[in-house]
């Protein structure tokens, strides 16, 4: 009997020595594990393919924490008595993995608190001590949204919420080019301790109308962007363009009546008469004509002034019409005039 158990202790003791020779090799060394928020994570730590940890006691901490215990297994059952309650219901071992030396732990709903270090220490070999360092991240899809116009340009908001840590945005077209931002981003941050980051962007009409907003977080190497086409629609005709249709309406009414007016005189329907300039209709007649040209000077000097103040573009479009109808005012004049001498 005697033989049995010093041959017994003998072997036990040889099998602790394989263990702590085996394990050794993962003691001290620390691994960088990312999770985004909302996640499942496993946190890894193995002894070896060929030494079970059923028998053993595994024991997973946080040392930033009070109390330190993340989950504890010892006489081939999990004892969570001592687990720091803001991991309660979330961890769990590989059971069917022990036997295989697979000590890894499984962290279920990842928090942006569950960011730190973690070791696995097995008591039982003093050089085992894996360090998981996780870090934890948050990160959504940005959203565009077209604000409306300015001038003949377009602002378009780029926003994301709930990230970490703090991304970086941009905008870029079509082509992949980086567009200059119209201002500097806005962050704000929650009770959480998660960013939204909003940035705005004025476009101007292209080939193409496609943007994209995008969102980099380097520290955990995660990007998200999101793409929008803006309509040739949403895009204002240019204050050039209006502003010729005006001209040009104006000049083609002004050559039409001025030629109609050849036409009855040429065919004798109209006799023009010498008028006195200081009869009443001689006068009607010459201050219209300078009423008219009063009025084409008046739209040209508005039609300057809309490249220097966009607040004057609706006003100088008012005295246009206004003169437009000054301008009908003056032939009904000059025709009444001239009907009046008939």
């Amino acid at each position: 009997m005697k033989t049995y158990s010093v041959c017994g202790l003998c072997t036990l003791l040889m099998y602790i020595i394989s263990i702590s020779l085996t394990s050794s090799d993962t003691g001290g060394t620390v691994q960088h594990i990312v999770a985004l928020v909302g996640d499942d994570v496993i946190l890894p730590c193995t002894l070896s393919s060929t030494v079970s940890a059923v028998y053993q006691s595994v024991e997973w901490q946080r040392p930033d924490l009070k109390p330190k215990e993340v989950h504890l297994y010892r006489d081939e059952k999990d004892d969570l008595v001592l687990q720091n309650p803001v991991f309660r219901g979330r961890t769990s071992l590989f059971k069917e993995e022990l036997e295989n030396g697979n000590a890894s732990l499984k962290l279920t709903r990842v928090k942006l608190s569950d960011a730190g270090n973690y070791t696995c220490y097995i008591p039982l070999l003093d050089h085992q001590k894996t360090i998981i360092q996780l870090i934890v991240g948050a990160a959504s899809r940005p959203v565009i949204i077209i604000e409306g116009n300015e001038g003949d340009e377009v602002v378009l908001r780029c926003e994301a919420e709930g990230c970490y840590p703090e991304p970086v945005m941009e905008w870029c077209d079509a082509h992949g080019r980086v567009l200059s931002a119209a201002g500097p981003t806005e962050t704000a941050r929650d009770r959480e301790g998660c960013y939204t980051v909003t940035s705005h962007v004025i476009v101007q009409n292209s080939d193409n109308n496609t943007f994209t907003c995008r969102v980099q977080q380097l520290e955990i190497k995660h990007m998200k962007e999101r793409r929008v086409h803006v309509p040739d629609q949403m895009f204002p005709k240019t204050c050039h363009s209006c502003w010729l249709t005006v001209v040009v309406a104006v000049l083609v009414t002004v050559l039409a009546g001025a030629g109609g007016l050849y036409l009855l005189i040429k065919k004798g329907i109209l006799t023009i008469r010498k008028v006195s300039h200081t009869s009443w209709c001689g006068g009607v007649i010459w201050w219209s004509y300078f009423l008219v040209w009063w009025c084409y000077f008046l739209v040209w000097w508005c039609y300057f002034l809309v490249w220097w103040c966009y607040f004057l573009v609706w006003w100088c479009y008012f005295l246009v019409w206004w003169c437009y109808f000054l301008v009908w005012w003056c032939y009904f004049l000059v025709w009444w005039c001239y009907l009046v001498e008939l």
